[in-house]
């Protein structure tokens, strides 16, 4: 049997949850334990070493910073491969260097049998940074390599090491084909997640290198290559929807040549006319001023005499307007006191002012003083007025006598504190308030009193009352009669004033109208008697002023006379006046019209002799009368000449607007009208221009698009060979297995529509020829619809949107089954088989032809318990035919295996262990 060479150990130390695991790769072993133990995470530990472009690879859901943590959680972290290759042992190794460089990794190689005492030192698992002295000590010759050397040195690709090292195990046909190998070999490390996508996917990269790889924007193709064709159509549409103005066009400007010879005829006649005109008018206009100015002397004479009889007789005007009104004013007064006198209108004026005085004396009194003030002092002075009225009634009989006759006065005023000050007062006389009955006795009492009120003070039985703080009652003798008179009088009238006082305060508001009232009387009255005053001066003078107004009535009846006869003779002056006026008026308004219409002359402006002219051949004369006529008829035709030139430019515009845009660019404006009329006339010749174009673009479509096309033949039969290939092993527990290459039928018979129909375009036929070829126009617009639809829902077309893939199996029974997906094939074991044959087969067919069968390749199969065991052997057995070594794994040990390889857990289940001596080799003899 032929040597096989390649991996033969997978080992970790202190990573991925393990103290220790080695595990066989040079033959199929089942790795068994409980799950969630780590059995995935000692496959999956391969991708460092052999994809190591952590891009590709993948880690079951988890992201690679929480991958390299759980690799490499110190620099005391490896993942080592032993290989056996034609030279010798070799060792790859992944090196964790820990939490400070952030849990990176490192490569390193070196030539030798792997030995895991080899990276401890007294039973410690040596540090990356010692290691390198560490394995020169033992006889080492080890080397640090870089992701992309590894790679080279894998598939055999050129590095600085080729003289150290040879690496090489992945014998591949071309070295760019690395990516493709490992994306391959990390799904066959997790074939649950393989699906018939994914084996789509690899088929065109294994065969790409046979394909032209085009990727066509189909909408972009079709546009760029009909861009020109679909202008040239729309133009062609725009041609045949434009006929009627196109013709407008031609027929304006057939009118525009003939105006053009009017004008130019007109325009150098009507300057001579003007100049002849400009004579004509300075000889009648000054002869017309000198009749103007003979007129005008006439004029001035006849002027000053009606100035003079019009200012006399405003002067009489006036004086009778201002006499009219001295009599107006007389028989307004003479009504207003025909029946007054001087003394009553005196008197009057006099109460006026005396009522004013006083009310307004009243109001200034009552400024600031309450109502309650006011009538407590009412109150107070009535109490004086009735104590004054008592003292002058009872003056020589009172109290206050009789107590004088027993008493000193300074004894009555002291009694007096204790009394009423009236009662002083009252009379002791027959009929009095006081009736004193026994003199004597009064006498007594009065002298008690008196001895009760000593020294200021009231002594009475238990009680003594000072009355110094009292006041003592002052009362007058008969001979203060006068005086209290007096002061009777003077209380009286305060007693009038405060009571105004109170009614004025009580209606403020109202007494104040009220005096203004009064005020506005007052300053009638005093009005009054001074339009009376001049009522008697007017008196004087009336008969001197009925005199004077019949003397201005008699001057004005004579000037009255002399304007009428002066306003006769100047009538005549100016009738001859307004005749010669409207003469010069209208030999002006003729001027001031020729020269608007000489102003609005464009002709100048105008391009008259240019382009295609038509002769003008009739007669032109002018008169002065019908010369401003002329010239607006002039300057209308200039204008319509003007809108003319505007009227073409705006059709050529519409009919440019409308998509006719190709004679643009010709160099005069007449060239570009004329091959647009030229075309209008020869619209079937441009229709078949437009076609000729078609044909052409639609060869350029399809010459994009056949390299989609014939890449899906050389695919199809790069297929026919492989599965040609396919059928020459032995597979598995399968009678035959191929894949299926489906044309998607739509779009690949929309590509043939166009191919077909572009060559028949390139022998010559034309769409109408394509009817009878049963390709008409209708089916070519139809496929590129559907290739633009297609292109545009997938951002362009490739190879991979021209076809499906499905899978031909046919089983131990020799049934023929077909599947679209491979996870829904029949059993576990037919559907880990296909997957294993994708697989296999891809990666067989990338590696060189001469060394594919020396080289074995490890390849993963999960929760193998579910494949029963006579699957499980034939797994092993066409694995092994194609150069792969299986790795099952499991709960139970598998015992189609040739080794089973317990997993063992240490320290309470954080660690786990696998050793060389834990592997079982299986016995298949004695096992079957």
């Amino acid at each position: 049997m032929q040597q096989l060479h390649g991996l033969s150990k997978l080992a970790l130390l202190n990573t991925a949850g393990y103290a220790k695991c080695v595990i066989p790769l040079h033959k199929s072993s089942s790795i068994c334990a409980p799950n969630n133990t780590g059995k995935s995470s000692v496959i999956n530990a391969l991708q460092f070493p052999l994809i190591n472009d952590l891009r590709l690879t993948e880690w079951d859901g988890h992201d690679l910073e929480e991958t390299r943590k759980f690799y490499f959680a110190s620099d005391q972290s490896y993942i080592l491969l032993e290989a056996d290759l034609p030279h010798g042992k070799v060792v790859i190794g992944v090196a964790g260097l820990g939490k400070v460089a952030g849990f990176a990794h490192q490569y390193f190689c070196y030539n030798g049998a792997l030995n895991l005492e080899d990276f401890t030192d007294n039973k410690r698992i040596v540090k990356y940074t010692r290691l390198f002295k560490h394995l020169q000590d033992k006889g080492y010759q080890p080397l640090e390599l870089k992701a992309q050397e590894l790679n080279a040195l894998l598939i055999g690709g050129a590095t600085p090491f080729d003289g150290d090292i040879n690496l090489r195990m992945i014998p591949l046909n071309n070295v760019s084909d690395a990516p493709t190998y490992k994306e391959i070999f990390r799904r066959m490390l997790n074939l649950h997640k393989l699906g018939a996508g994914d084996v789509k996917r690899f088929m065109l990269r294994v065969f790409e290198r046979h394909m032209s790889n085009a990727h066509v924007d189909f909408y972009e193709v079709w546009q760029r290559a009909f861009d020109k064709v679909n202008r040239a159509r729309r133009e062609l549409n725009a041609l045949e929807t434009m006929q009627e103005p196109i013709a407008a066009l031609e027929n304006m400007l057939e009118h525009q040549s003939a105006l053009k010879g009017k004008l130019g005829a007109y325009g150098p006649k009507i300057d001579v006319a003007l100049g002849e005109y400009a004579e004509y008018f300075e000889a009648q206009n000054d002869e017309l001023n000198e009749q103007l100015s003979a007129i005008e002397s006439q004029k001035h004479e006849f002027e000053q005499k009606q100035r003079l009889y019009v200012q006399q007789s405003r002067d009489i005007e006036r004086k009778m307007t201002e006499l009219n009104a001295w009599f107006s004013d007389f028989d307004a007064l003479h009504h207003e006191f025909e029946l007054a006198n001087s003394d009553t209108l005196h008197s009057g004026l006099k109460a006026l002012k005396g009522e004013y005085e006083t009310l307004s004396h009243s109001l200034k009194s009552a400024e600031g003083q309450s109502l309650h003030t006011l009538d407590f002092r009412i109150k107070e002075t009535q109490k004086q007025i009735k104590s004054l009225k008592l003292q002058l009634k009872n003056l020589e009989y009172n109290l206050f006598t009789r107590m004088r006759e027993d008493l000193s006065l300074k004894e009555v005023e002291e009694i007096s504190r204790i009394l009423n000050p009236d009662l002083l007062s009252f009379a002791t006389t027959s009929g009095g308030e006081i009736s004193i009955d026994d003199e004597h006795a009064f006498g007594d009492f009065l002298s008690l009193l008196s001895e009760a009120i000593r020294g200021g003070e009231l002594v009475l039985p238990g009680a003594t009352i000072k009355l110094k703080k009292l006041p003592v009652v002052q009362m007058q003798s008969g001979a203060d009669k006068a005086q209290l008179t007096e002061q009777l009088q003077s209380l009286e009238h305060s007693l009038t004033d405060l009571k105004a006082q109170r009614d004025v305060a009580a209606d403020v508001a109202g007494k104040q109208a009220e005096r203004d009232a009064l005020y506005e009387q007052l300053m009638a009255q005093e009005a009054a008697l001074k339009r009376y005053e001049q009522y008697q001066v007017m008196q004087r003078s009336q008969q001197a002023q009925l005199a004077l107004m019949e003397t201005l009535n008699a001057e004005q009846e004579e000037v009255d006379g002399y304007l009428s006869e002066v306003q006769q003779s100047a009538a005549g002056i100016a009738d001859s006046r307004a005749i010669v006026n409207s003469k010069i008026e209208a030999l002006a308004r003729q001027k001031a019209r020729l020269e608007q219409v000489k102003s609005e002359r464009i002709d100048h402006t105008l391009d008259v002799v240019g382009g295609k002219v038509t002769p003008y051949l009739i007669d032109i004369n002018f008169d002065f009368d019908s010369l401003a006529d002329t010239i607006h008829t002039f300057n209308k035709d200039c204008q319509e000449l003007r809108n003319f030139d505007i009227n073409i430019r705006n059709t050529y515009l519409h009919i440019y607007n409308a998509g006719i845009t190709k004679f643009d660019n010709e160099s005069d404006e007449l060239s570009k009208y004329q091959k647009l009329i030229s075309a209008y006339h020869n619209i079937d010749n441009e229709r078949e221009a437009v076609n000729r174009q078609a044909r052409v673009a639609l060869t350029e479509v399809a010459a994009t698009i056949k390299g989609l096309r014939q890449d899906l033949d050389r695919l199809t039969a790069e297929m026919r060979l492989f599965n040609d290939g396919i059928s020459e092993q032995q597979i598995s527990n399968l009678q035959g297995f191929k894949i299926d290459v489906l044309p998607r039928q739509m779009l690949v018979q929309s590509i043939d529509t166009i191919l077909a129909t572009s060559d028949l375009y390139e022998q010559g036929d034309s769409l109408d020829l394509l009817s009878e070829q049963h390709i008409n126009e209708s089916q070519v617009n139809e496929a590129k619809d559907q290739l633009i639809k297609l292109a545009s829902e997938k951002a362009g077309l490739t190879l991979s949107d021209l076809f499906d893939i499905r899978f031909q199996v046919i089983n131990r029974a020799g049934e023929t089954e077909y599947f679209d997906k491979i996870d829904s094939a029949g059993s576990n074991g037919t559907r880990i088989t296909i997957k294993l044959l994708c697989g296999m087969l891809f990666i067989r067919h990338l590696l060189s032809d001469k060394e594919k069968s020396l080289y074995r390749v490890p390849l993963y199969i999960d929760e193998a318990a579910d494949i029963d065991p006579q699957n499980q052997h034939a797994i092993i057995e066409t694995a092994l035919s194609f150069g792969f070594v299986p790795i099952f794994a499991s709960v139970k040990p598998q015992i189609s295996c040739d080794y089973i390889v317990p997993i063992r857990t240490l320290g309470g289940g954080k660690q786990n262990w696998v050793d060389e001596r834990d592997w079982i080799k299986v016995e298949q003899d004695q096992a079957s």
